[in-house]
């Protein structure tokens, strides 16, 4: 009976290259060039704060879009709110 054995799943790795480029596109007052001087660790703290600010960003958007289907605009007032507090603070 033949052995059948499993290859291992190669992992996906990011060429530097590509983080650079992502890093540049989030940052384009660093070149390319520039960014390669910049430590590792501290490209990839910038690009999960980046990246965490988007999917803030996106939430709000969320939020707004399915704001006026609540009952009574209650979204709406909630939403107006919780900006109101954050311009006033």
């Amino acid at each position: 009976m033949p052995i059948i054995k499993a290859k291992k799943v190669p992992s996906k790795t990011e060429s530097v290259e590509d983080i650079l480029a992502l890093f540049c596109y989030h940052f384009p007052q660093y070149t390319f060039q520039a960014a390669r001087r910049i430590p590792n660790k501290r490209i990839r703290q910038m690009l999960r704060v980046a990246k965490r600010e988007q999917a803030v960003f996106l939430h709000h958007l969320t939020g707004i879009a399915s704001a006026p289907h609540t009952k009574k605009g209650s979204g709406v007032k909630k939403m107006l709110k919780y900006f109101r507090d954050i311009i006033e603070n």
